[in-house]
Protein backbone atom coordinates (compact mmCIF):
# COMPACT_ATOMS: atom_id res chain seq x y z
CA UNK A 1 0.00 0.00 0.00
CA UNK A 2 2.95 2.32 0.64
CA UNK A 3 3.96 2.24 -3.02
CA UNK A 4 0.40 3.06 -4.13
CA UNK A 5 0.12 5.80 -1.51
CA UNK A 6 3.32 7.49 -2.74
CA UNK A 7 2.03 7.36 -6.29
CA UNK A 8 -1.33 8.71 -5.07
CA UNK A 9 0.34 11.67 -3.38
CA UNK A 10 2.35 12.44 -6.49
CA UNK A 11 -0.78 12.49 -8.64
CA UNK A 12 -2.56 14.64 -6.09
CA UNK A 13 0.25 17.19 -6.07
CA UNK A 14 0.29 17.25 -9.87
CA UNK A 15 -3.47 17.85 -9.88
CA UNK A 16 -3.02 20.69 -7.39
CA UNK A 17 -0.33 22.30 -9.52
CA UNK A 18 -2.60 22.17 -12.55
CA UNK A 19 -5.48 23.65 -10.60
CA UNK A 20 -3.34 26.49 -9.22
CA UNK A 21 -2.06 27.35 -12.67
CA UNK A 22 -5.58 27.33 -14.05
CA UNK A 23 -6.91 29.50 -11.22
CA UNK A 24 -3.84 32.15 -11.09
CA UNK A 25 -10.33 19.97 -9.20
CA UNK A 26 -18.84 3.05 -12.10
CA UNK A 27 -22.41 3.68 -12.48
CA UNK A 28 -28.11 9.04 -13.79
CA UNK A 29 -35.78 14.57 -16.27
CA UNK A 30 -37.31 17.30 -15.18
CA UNK A 31 -40.76 16.62 -13.74
CA UNK A 32 -42.55 19.81 -14.73
CA UNK A 33 -44.41 19.88 -18.04
CA UNK A 34 -42.21 21.10 -20.85
CA UNK A 35 -42.99 24.50 -22.27
CA UNK A 36 -43.94 24.45 -25.96
CA UNK A 37 -40.92 24.96 -28.16
CA UNK A 38 -42.52 27.92 -29.87
CA UNK A 39 -42.97 29.66 -26.52
CA UNK A 40 -39.31 29.13 -25.69
CA UNK A 41 -38.31 30.54 -29.05
CA UNK A 42 -40.62 33.52 -28.63
CA UNK A 43 -39.05 34.43 -25.29
CA UNK A 44 -35.51 33.91 -26.54
CA UNK A 45 -33.10 36.80 -26.98
CA UNK A 46 -32.07 37.70 -30.49
CA UNK A 47 -30.20 34.78 -32.05
CA UNK A 48 -26.45 35.19 -32.41
CA UNK A 49 -25.35 35.39 -35.99
CA UNK A 50 -24.11 32.08 -37.40
CA UNK A 51 -20.48 32.04 -38.54
CA UNK A 52 -20.07 33.02 -42.17
CA UNK A 53 -18.57 29.62 -43.00
CA UNK A 54 -21.67 27.73 -41.81
CA UNK A 55 -22.57 25.07 -44.32
CA UNK A 56 -25.77 24.55 -46.19
CA UNK A 57 -26.97 20.95 -45.74
CA UNK A 58 -25.79 18.78 -48.59
CA UNK A 59 -22.70 20.81 -49.46
CA UNK A 60 -20.25 17.95 -48.87
CA UNK A 61 -17.09 20.04 -49.00
CA UNK A 62 -18.29 22.74 -46.63
CA UNK A 63 -19.59 20.85 -43.62
CA UNK A 64 -18.72 22.61 -40.39
CA UNK A 65 -16.31 20.48 -38.30
CA UNK A 66 -17.36 19.85 -34.69
CA UNK A 67 -15.47 17.64 -32.24
CA UNK A 68 -17.05 15.98 -29.20
CA UNK A 69 -14.54 15.07 -26.47
CA UNK A 70 -15.65 12.82 -23.62
CA UNK A 71 -14.54 10.11 -21.20
CA UNK A 72 -14.65 6.50 -22.26
CA UNK A 73 -14.06 2.99 -20.95
CA UNK A 74 -11.56 2.26 -23.69
CA UNK A 75 -11.86 3.17 -27.37
CA UNK A 76 -14.51 1.13 -29.27
CA UNK A 77 -13.24 -0.75 -32.32
CA UNK A 78 -16.18 0.45 -34.43
CA UNK A 79 -15.96 4.09 -33.37
CA UNK A 80 -15.40 5.25 -36.95
CA UNK A 81 -18.40 3.28 -38.25
CA UNK A 82 -20.66 4.90 -35.67
CA UNK A 83 -19.22 8.33 -36.37
CA UNK A 84 -19.88 7.86 -40.11
CA UNK A 85 -23.47 6.78 -39.45
CA UNK A 86 -24.06 9.81 -37.23
CA UNK A 87 -22.64 12.10 -39.88
CA UNK A 88 -25.08 10.80 -42.48
CA UNK A 89 -27.76 12.41 -40.29
CA UNK A 90 -25.83 15.51 -39.22
CA UNK A 91 -24.50 16.32 -42.70
CA UNK A 92 -27.99 16.36 -44.16
CA UNK A 93 -29.81 18.00 -41.27
CA UNK A 94 -27.49 20.73 -39.92
CA UNK A 95 -24.45 20.71 -42.21
CA UNK A 96 -22.05 19.46 -39.53
CA UNK A 97 -19.23 16.90 -39.74
CA UNK A 98 -18.85 15.44 -36.24
CA UNK A 99 -15.64 13.91 -34.89
CA UNK A 100 -15.96 11.70 -31.82
CA UNK A 101 -12.97 11.97 -29.50
CA UNK A 102 -13.27 9.54 -26.58
CA UNK A 103 -10.46 9.60 -24.00
CA UNK A 104 -10.01 6.80 -21.50
CA UNK A 105 -11.48 7.79 -18.14
CA UNK A 106 -8.14 7.22 -16.43
CA UNK A 107 -6.57 10.03 -18.45
CA UNK A 108 -9.59 12.18 -19.30
CA UNK A 109 -9.49 14.60 -16.37
CA UNK A 110 -5.79 15.44 -16.57
CA UNK A 111 -5.77 15.71 -20.37
CA UNK A 112 -8.80 17.98 -20.49
CA UNK A 113 -7.59 20.24 -17.69
CA UNK A 114 -4.24 20.64 -19.44
CA UNK A 115 -5.81 21.30 -22.82
CA UNK A 116 -8.34 23.77 -21.50
CA UNK A 117 -5.74 25.60 -19.41
CA UNK A 118 -3.53 25.86 -22.50
CA UNK A 119 -6.35 27.42 -24.51
CA UNK A 120 -6.44 24.65 -27.12
CA UNK A 121 -9.29 24.81 -29.60
CA UNK A 122 -12.18 22.44 -28.85
CA UNK A 123 -15.92 22.31 -29.43
CA UNK A 124 -18.15 20.12 -27.23
CA UNK A 125 -16.68 18.65 -24.03
CA UNK A 126 -18.05 16.49 -21.25
CA UNK A 127 -17.84 18.16 -17.84
CA UNK A 128 -19.18 17.35 -14.37
CA UNK A 129 -18.65 18.19 -10.72
CA UNK A 130 -16.60 15.00 -10.33
CA UNK A 131 -14.41 14.99 -13.47
CA UNK A 132 -13.19 17.80 -15.74
CA UNK A 133 -14.74 20.01 -13.07
CA UNK A 134 -17.61 22.17 -14.26
CA UNK A 135 -17.02 24.73 -11.50
CA UNK A 136 -13.31 24.93 -12.23
CA UNK A 137 -13.94 25.30 -15.94
CA UNK A 138 -16.45 28.11 -15.40
CA UNK A 139 -14.12 29.87 -12.97
CA UNK A 140 -11.26 29.59 -15.43
CA UNK A 141 -13.32 31.06 -18.28
CA UNK A 142 -12.85 28.09 -20.62
CA UNK A 143 -16.56 27.47 -21.33
CA UNK A 144 -18.87 29.42 -23.64
CA UNK A 145 -21.99 30.99 -22.03
CA UNK A 146 -25.11 29.32 -23.44
CA UNK A 147 -28.05 31.53 -22.46
CA UNK A 148 -28.48 32.97 -25.96
CA UNK A 149 -27.55 29.81 -27.83
CA UNK A 150 -29.86 27.39 -26.00
CA UNK A 151 -33.30 28.83 -26.86
CA UNK A 152 -32.20 30.00 -30.30
CA UNK A 153 -30.41 26.88 -31.60
CA UNK A 154 -31.65 24.13 -29.28
CA UNK A 155 -35.33 24.98 -28.70
CA UNK A 156 -36.36 21.36 -28.11
CA UNK A 157 -33.63 20.84 -25.55
CA UNK A 158 -34.35 24.19 -23.90
CA UNK A 159 -38.07 23.41 -23.59
CA UNK A 160 -37.50 19.88 -22.27
CA UNK A 161 -36.64 21.09 -18.75
CA UNK A 162 -38.26 23.83 -16.67
CA UNK A 163 -36.42 27.01 -15.78
CA UNK A 164 -35.91 25.77 -12.22
CA UNK A 165 -33.85 22.83 -13.50
CA UNK A 166 -31.73 25.02 -15.76
CA UNK A 167 -31.00 27.23 -12.75
CA UNK A 168 -28.83 24.45 -11.33
CA UNK A 169 -26.34 24.94 -14.19
CA UNK A 170 -26.28 28.72 -13.82
CA UNK A 171 -23.11 30.31 -12.38
CA UNK A 172 -22.88 34.07 -11.86
CA UNK A 173 -26.05 34.52 -13.86
CA UNK A 174 -25.00 32.42 -16.88
CA UNK A 175 -25.57 28.84 -18.00
CA UNK A 176 -22.36 27.16 -19.17
CA UNK A 177 -23.39 23.51 -19.48
CA UNK A 178 -26.22 21.43 -20.95
CA UNK A 179 -27.73 19.19 -18.27
CA UNK A 180 -28.01 15.55 -19.31
CA UNK A 181 -31.47 14.38 -18.27
CA UNK A 182 -31.24 11.25 -16.13
CA UNK A 183 -31.74 10.55 -12.45
CA UNK A 184 -31.19 13.74 -10.46
CA UNK A 185 -31.20 12.47 -6.86
CA UNK A 186 -28.50 9.97 -5.87
CA UNK A 187 -29.92 6.72 -4.47
CA UNK A 188 -26.63 5.37 -3.08
CA UNK A 189 -26.90 1.68 -2.33
CA UNK A 190 -25.55 -1.76 -3.24
CA UNK A 191 -25.63 -4.19 -6.15
CA UNK A 192 -24.53 -7.68 -5.06
CA UNK A 193 -24.29 -10.68 -7.36
CA UNK A 194 -27.57 -12.58 -7.28
CA UNK A 195 -25.97 -16.03 -7.50
CA UNK A 196 -23.89 -15.40 -4.38
CA UNK A 197 -26.83 -13.89 -2.49
CA UNK A 198 -28.72 -17.13 -3.15
CA UNK A 199 -25.72 -19.40 -2.51
CA UNK A 200 -25.21 -17.99 0.99
CA UNK A 201 -28.90 -17.74 1.86
CA UNK A 202 -28.97 -13.96 2.25
CA UNK A 203 -31.79 -11.49 1.57
CA UNK A 204 -31.78 -7.76 0.92
CA UNK A 205 -35.22 -7.34 2.48
CA UNK A 206 -33.91 -6.10 5.83
CA UNK A 207 -30.85 -4.29 4.49
CA UNK A 208 -31.13 -0.54 5.13
CA UNK A 209 -27.47 0.46 5.65
CA UNK A 210 -24.09 -0.58 4.26
CA UNK A 211 -23.28 -2.35 7.54
CA UNK A 212 -26.22 -4.72 7.08
CA UNK A 213 -24.30 -6.40 4.24
CA UNK A 214 -21.44 -7.49 6.52
CA UNK A 215 -22.64 -11.04 7.38
CA UNK A 216 -22.95 -11.83 3.69
CA UNK A 217 -19.63 -10.15 2.85
CA UNK A 218 -17.91 -12.31 5.48
CA UNK A 219 -19.51 -15.45 4.07
CA UNK A 220 -18.42 -14.58 0.53
CA UNK A 221 -14.90 -13.69 1.67
CA UNK A 222 -14.50 -17.03 3.43
CA UNK A 223 -16.41 -19.18 0.99
CA UNK A 224 -15.15 -17.75 -2.30
CA UNK A 225 -11.68 -16.69 -1.23
CA UNK A 226 -12.09 -13.23 -2.75
CA UNK A 227 -12.19 -9.62 -1.59
CA UNK A 228 -15.93 -9.09 -2.08
CA UNK A 229 -16.42 -5.32 -2.50
CA UNK A 230 -15.42 -3.66 -5.76
CA UNK A 231 -12.87 -0.86 -5.49
CA UNK A 232 -10.67 0.94 -8.01
CA UNK A 233 -8.20 3.78 -7.87
CA UNK A 234 -10.97 6.03 -9.24
CA UNK A 235 -13.30 6.08 -6.21
CA UNK A 236 -11.03 4.08 -3.92
CA UNK A 237 -12.48 2.56 -0.77
CA UNK A 238 -14.50 5.60 0.27
CA UNK A 239 -17.95 5.13 1.80
CA UNK A 240 -18.49 8.88 2.16
CA UNK A 241 -21.45 9.55 -0.12
CA UNK A 242 -22.84 12.80 1.22
CA UNK A 243 -26.50 12.27 0.26
CA UNK A 244 -26.48 8.79 1.85
CA UNK A 245 -25.45 10.47 5.10
CA UNK A 246 -28.12 13.22 4.76
CA UNK A 247 -25.98 16.02 3.36
CA UNK A 248 -26.10 18.29 0.33
CA UNK A 249 -22.47 18.73 -0.81
CA UNK A 250 -23.35 22.14 -2.33
CA UNK A 251 -20.34 21.91 -4.67
CA UNK A 252 -18.80 18.44 -5.08
CA UNK A 253 -15.51 19.84 -6.35
CA UNK A 254 -14.84 21.88 -3.19
CA UNK A 255 -15.28 18.77 -1.02
CA UNK A 256 -14.81 20.45 2.35
CA UNK A 257 -18.26 22.08 2.49
CA UNK A 258 -21.68 20.58 3.12
CA UNK A 259 -25.08 21.41 4.53
CA UNK A 260 -27.68 19.16 6.10
CA UNK A 261 -30.29 18.82 3.39
CA UNK A 262 -33.13 19.56 5.81
CA UNK A 263 -31.38 22.30 7.80
CA UNK A 264 -33.61 25.36 7.52
CA UNK A 265 -30.90 27.44 9.21
CA UNK A 266 -28.72 26.93 6.09
CA UNK A 267 -25.62 26.30 8.18
CA UNK A 268 -22.56 25.43 6.09
CA UNK A 269 -20.24 22.97 7.82
CA UNK A 270 -16.82 21.42 7.26
CA UNK A 271 -17.75 17.95 6.00
CA UNK A 272 -14.57 16.48 7.45
CA UNK A 273 -15.62 17.54 10.96
CA UNK A 274 -19.03 15.85 10.87
CA UNK A 275 -19.84 12.71 12.84
CA UNK A 276 -21.14 11.19 9.62
CA UNK A 277 -17.81 11.62 7.84
CA UNK A 278 -16.05 9.93 10.73
CA UNK A 279 -18.58 7.07 10.62
CA UNK A 280 -17.97 6.62 6.89
CA UNK A 281 -14.19 6.59 7.26
CA UNK A 282 -14.33 4.25 10.25
CA UNK A 283 -16.53 1.87 8.26
CA UNK A 284 -14.14 1.91 5.31
CA UNK A 285 -11.24 1.17 7.66
CA UNK A 286 -13.11 -1.76 9.18
CA UNK A 287 -13.98 -3.14 5.76
CA UNK A 288 -10.30 -3.08 4.78
CA UNK A 289 -9.32 -4.77 8.03
CA UNK A 290 -12.02 -7.41 7.54
CA UNK A 291 -10.86 -8.13 4.00
CA UNK A 292 -14.06 -6.81 2.43
CA UNK A 293 -12.16 -4.08 0.55
CA UNK A 294 -8.79 -4.55 -1.18
CA UNK A 295 -5.91 -2.78 0.54
CA UNK A 296 -4.61 -1.42 -2.78
CA UNK A 297 -7.38 -0.62 -5.29
CA UNK A 298 -6.37 -1.51 -8.84
CA UNK A 299 -6.59 0.92 -11.77
CA UNK A 300 -10.17 1.38 -12.96
CA UNK A 301 -9.92 -0.75 -16.10
CA UNK A 302 -8.11 -3.55 -14.24
CA UNK A 303 -10.65 -3.50 -11.42
CA UNK A 304 -13.52 -3.76 -13.90
CA UNK A 305 -11.80 -6.72 -15.57
CA UNK A 306 -11.45 -8.34 -12.13
CA UNK A 307 -15.19 -7.87 -11.54
CA UNK A 308 -15.95 -9.56 -14.86
CA UNK A 309 -13.63 -12.41 -13.84
CA UNK A 310 -15.59 -12.99 -10.61
CA UNK A 311 -13.02 -11.49 -8.24
CA UNK A 312 -15.55 -9.09 -6.70
CA UNK A 313 -19.07 -9.88 -5.47
CA UNK A 314 -20.65 -6.46 -4.89
CA UNK A 315 -20.50 -2.90 -6.05
CA UNK A 316 -22.03 0.14 -4.38
CA UNK A 317 -23.18 3.10 -6.40
CA UNK A 318 -26.22 5.08 -7.54
CA UNK A 319 -28.83 2.32 -7.54
CA UNK A 320 -31.26 3.91 -9.96
CA UNK A 321 -34.11 1.91 -11.52
CA UNK A 322 -32.63 -0.61 -13.96
CA UNK A 323 -29.09 -0.38 -12.54
CA UNK A 324 -29.06 -4.12 -11.88
CA UNK A 325 -29.41 -4.70 -15.61
CA UNK A 326 -26.77 -2.10 -16.47
CA UNK A 327 -24.16 -3.71 -14.24
CA UNK A 328 -25.10 -7.13 -15.61
CA UNK A 329 -24.32 -5.81 -19.08
CA UNK A 330 -21.02 -4.39 -17.83
CA UNK A 331 -19.83 -7.41 -15.83
CA UNK A 332 -21.70 -10.46 -17.09
CA UNK A 333 -23.35 -11.57 -13.82
CA UNK A 334 -26.95 -11.18 -12.70
CA UNK A 335 -27.23 -8.60 -9.92
CA UNK A 336 -29.70 -7.41 -7.35
CA UNK A 337 -29.91 -3.69 -6.62
CA UNK A 338 -31.14 -1.78 -3.60
CA UNK A 339 -31.23 1.92 -2.75
CA UNK A 340 -30.12 2.57 0.84
CA UNK A 341 -30.43 6.37 0.84
CA UNK A 342 -33.41 7.52 2.90
CA UNK A 343 -34.69 10.11 2.41
CA UNK A 344 -33.69 10.47 -1.20
CA UNK A 345 -32.28 13.97 -1.67
CA UNK A 346 -32.36 16.11 -4.78
CA UNK A 347 -29.69 18.81 -4.79
CA UNK A 348 -27.93 21.07 -7.25
CA UNK A 349 -24.89 18.79 -7.55
CA UNK A 350 -27.10 15.83 -8.46
CA UNK A 351 -29.00 17.82 -11.05
CA UNK A 352 -25.77 18.81 -12.79
CA UNK A 353 -24.05 15.45 -12.22
CA UNK A 354 -23.22 15.23 -15.92
CA UNK A 355 -23.17 17.98 -18.54
CA UNK A 356 -21.92 18.74 -22.01
CA UNK A 357 -20.47 22.18 -22.60
CA UNK A 358 -19.09 24.25 -25.46
CA UNK A 359 -15.50 25.43 -25.26
CA UNK A 360 -14.83 29.15 -25.18
CA UNK A 361 -12.27 28.48 -27.93
CA UNK A 362 -14.78 26.84 -30.28
CA UNK A 363 -14.90 28.63 -33.64
CA UNK A 364 -18.41 27.25 -34.25
CA UNK A 365 -20.52 27.61 -31.06
CA UNK A 366 -23.78 27.83 -33.02
CA UNK A 367 -23.20 24.52 -34.79
CA UNK A 368 -21.95 22.96 -31.55
CA UNK A 369 -25.24 23.90 -29.92
CA UNK A 370 -27.15 22.45 -32.86
CA UNK A 371 -25.30 19.16 -32.31
CA UNK A 372 -26.31 19.21 -28.64
CA UNK A 373 -29.91 19.76 -29.73
CA UNK A 374 -29.64 16.59 -31.82
CA UNK A 375 -28.01 14.63 -28.99
CA UNK A 376 -30.96 15.46 -26.76
CA UNK A 377 -33.95 15.39 -29.10
CA UNK A 378 -33.05 13.10 -32.01
CA UNK A 379 -33.76 9.57 -30.75
CA UNK A 380 -32.07 7.87 -33.70
CA UNK A 381 -28.88 9.93 -33.41
CA UNK A 382 -28.69 9.60 -29.63
CA UNK A 383 -29.00 5.83 -29.85
CA UNK A 384 -26.36 5.63 -32.54
CA UNK A 385 -23.97 7.30 -30.13
CA UNK A 386 -25.17 5.30 -27.13
CA UNK A 387 -25.90 1.90 -28.66
CA UNK A 388 -24.31 1.79 -32.11
CA UNK A 389 -25.69 0.69 -35.47
CA UNK A 390 -28.80 -1.42 -35.87
CA UNK A 391 -27.98 -4.86 -37.25
CA UNK A 392 -24.30 -4.61 -36.36
CA UNK A 393 -24.22 -3.65 -32.68
CA UNK A 394 -27.83 -4.28 -31.75
CA UNK A 395 -31.10 -5.72 -33.08
CA UNK A 396 -34.69 -5.23 -32.01
CA UNK A 397 -35.91 -7.69 -29.40
CA UNK A 398 -39.22 -5.88 -28.81
CA UNK A 399 -39.52 -2.75 -30.92
CA UNK A 400 -42.90 -1.83 -29.44
CA UNK A 401 -41.30 -1.51 -26.01
CA UNK A 402 -38.02 -0.15 -27.39
CA UNK A 403 -36.04 -3.18 -26.20
CA UNK A 404 -32.87 -4.17 -28.05
CA UNK A 405 -30.51 -7.14 -27.89
CA UNK A 406 -27.06 -7.99 -29.17
CA UNK A 407 -26.89 -9.63 -32.60
CA UNK A 408 -26.30 -13.38 -32.67
CA UNK A 409 -22.73 -14.18 -31.68
CA UNK A 410 -22.16 -10.77 -30.03
CA UNK A 411 -22.02 -10.14 -26.29
CA UNK A 412 -21.28 -7.07 -24.19
CA UNK A 413 -17.69 -8.20 -23.72
CA UNK A 414 -16.88 -8.65 -27.40
CA UNK A 415 -19.11 -6.02 -28.97
CA UNK A 416 -17.06 -3.68 -31.15
CA UNK A 417 -19.21 -0.78 -29.94
CA UNK A 418 -20.60 -0.78 -26.40
CA UNK A 419 -19.70 2.44 -24.54
CA UNK A 420 -22.33 1.86 -21.80
CA UNK A 421 -22.24 5.57 -20.92
CA UNK A 422 -25.55 6.81 -22.32
CA UNK A 423 -25.91 9.01 -19.19
CA UNK A 424 -23.02 11.07 -20.59
CA UNK A 425 -24.33 11.81 -24.06
CA UNK A 426 -27.69 13.54 -23.65
CA UNK A 427 -31.25 12.77 -22.56
CA UNK A 428 -31.02 9.24 -21.18
CA UNK A 429 -34.78 8.84 -21.35
CA UNK A 430 -34.38 8.52 -25.12
CA UNK A 431 -32.21 5.40 -24.75
CA UNK A 432 -33.41 2.02 -25.97
CA UNK A 433 -33.67 -0.55 -23.20
CA UNK A 434 -31.09 -3.33 -23.21
CA UNK A 435 -33.22 -5.84 -21.36
CA UNK A 436 -36.97 -6.42 -21.05
CA UNK A 437 -36.51 -6.16 -17.27
CA UNK A 438 -35.67 -2.48 -17.79
CA UNK A 439 -38.96 -1.58 -19.42
CA UNK A 440 -40.56 1.13 -17.32
CA UNK A 441 -37.27 2.19 -15.70
CA UNK A 442 -37.46 5.64 -17.25
CA UNK A 443 -40.94 6.19 -15.80
CA UNK A 444 -39.75 4.89 -12.41
CA UNK A 445 -36.79 7.24 -12.56
CA UNK A 446 -39.08 10.18 -13.26
CA UNK A 447 -41.11 9.16 -10.22
CA UNK A 448 -37.92 9.07 -8.15
CA UNK A 449 -37.07 12.56 -9.38
CA UNK A 450 -40.58 13.76 -8.56
CA UNK A 451 -40.67 12.42 -5.01
CA UNK A 452 -37.12 13.12 -3.80
CA UNK A 453 -36.70 15.44 -0.84
CA UNK A 454 -35.55 18.86 -2.10
CA UNK A 455 -32.49 20.17 -0.32
CA UNK A 456 -32.92 23.55 1.32
CA UNK A 457 -30.09 24.70 -0.98
CA UNK A 458 -31.55 23.32 -4.23
CA UNK A 459 -30.72 25.79 -7.02
CA UNK A 460 -27.85 27.46 -5.17
CA UNK A 461 -24.53 27.50 -7.04
CA UNK A 462 -21.29 28.60 -5.39
CA UNK A 463 -19.42 31.50 -6.94
CA UNK A 464 -15.91 30.09 -6.62
CA UNK A 465 -14.02 33.13 -7.87
CA UNK A 466 -13.61 34.98 -4.52
CA UNK A 467 -12.19 31.82 -2.89
CA UNK A 468 -10.37 30.24 -5.83
CA UNK A 469 -6.97 30.32 -4.14
CA UNK A 470 -8.29 28.84 -0.91
CA UNK A 471 -10.18 26.14 -2.79
CA UNK A 472 -7.02 25.09 -4.64
CA UNK A 473 -5.07 24.88 -1.39
CA UNK A 474 -7.79 22.99 0.45
CA UNK A 475 -8.20 20.49 -2.40
CA UNK A 476 -4.46 19.85 -2.19
CA UNK A 477 -4.70 19.17 1.55
CA UNK A 478 -7.76 17.01 0.99
CA UNK A 479 -5.99 14.90 -1.62
CA UNK A 480 -2.87 14.44 0.50
CA UNK A 481 -4.22 14.21 4.05
CA UNK A 482 -7.99 13.64 4.04
CA UNK A 483 -8.27 10.95 1.38
CA UNK A 484 -6.14 8.42 3.28
CA UNK A 485 -8.56 8.84 6.19
CA UNK A 486 -11.67 8.85 3.97
CA UNK A 487 -10.50 5.67 2.26
CA UNK A 488 -9.85 3.94 5.57
CA UNK A 489 -6.06 3.77 5.27
CA UNK A 490 -5.52 5.94 8.35
CA UNK A 491 -7.58 6.21 11.53
CA UNK A 492 -9.89 9.20 11.81
CA UNK A 493 -9.66 9.80 15.56
CA UNK A 494 -5.86 9.73 15.68
CA UNK A 495 -5.33 12.01 12.70
CA UNK A 496 -8.34 14.34 12.55
CA UNK A 497 -7.00 17.16 14.79
CA UNK A 498 -3.79 17.57 12.77
CA UNK A 499 -5.60 17.30 9.42
CA UNK A 500 -8.29 19.78 10.50
CA UNK A 501 -5.54 22.25 11.36
CA UNK A 502 -4.01 21.77 7.91
CA UNK A 503 -7.39 22.34 6.25
CA UNK A 504 -7.96 25.53 8.22
CA UNK A 505 -4.44 26.77 7.50
CA UNK A 506 -5.15 26.20 3.79
CA UNK A 507 -8.31 28.33 3.95
CA UNK A 508 -11.20 26.01 4.87
CA UNK A 509 -12.71 28.54 7.29
CA UNK A 510 -12.51 31.29 4.66
CA UNK A 511 -14.31 29.02 2.18
CA UNK A 512 -17.02 28.12 4.67
CA UNK A 513 -17.59 31.75 5.64
CA UNK A 514 -17.79 32.90 2.02
CA UNK A 515 -20.13 30.09 0.95
CA UNK A 516 -22.26 30.81 4.02
CA UNK A 517 -22.48 34.47 3.01
CA UNK A 518 -23.43 33.58 -0.58
CA UNK A 519 -25.99 31.01 0.53
CA UNK A 520 -27.80 33.40 2.86
CA UNK A 521 -27.75 36.12 0.21
CA UNK A 522 -29.22 33.63 -2.29
CA UNK A 523 -31.89 32.54 0.20
CA UNK A 524 -32.87 36.16 0.89
CA UNK A 525 -33.42 36.78 -2.81
CA UNK A 526 -35.58 33.68 -3.36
Amino acid sequence: MQRFYVKFIGLALLGLALLLSACGSSDEPADAPAAPAEDAAADAPAAPAAPAEAAEPGMADTFVPITYTYGSRGIPADLQKVEDAMNEILNAKIGVQLTLEPIDFGAFNDKMQLRLAAGEQCDIVFTAPWINSYSNNVSNGVLHPLDDLLPAYAPGLWASMPATTWEAARVNGQIYGVINQQIFPKPWGVHPRKDLIEKYGFSLDDVTRFEDMEPWLAAVRDGEGITPVFASDNAGTSLWRSQYWGYDPIDDAIRVIAIKAADESLTVVNAFETAEFQAASDLARRWIAEGFFPEEPAPQSDAQAMFRAGLFAMGYHVEKPGNDVEVEVAYGFEFLSKNLTDPLIIDTAGTIATLNAICATSPHPVQAMQVLEEFNTNVELYNLLSRGIEGEHWVWADEANQVIAYPEGITADISPYNPNTDWMFGNQFNAYYRDPKQVGAWEATKQMNDTAFPSVALGFVVDREPIATEIARVIGVWEEHVKPIEWGWEEYAANAPEVLEKLNDAGALTIIDEVQRQLREWAASN
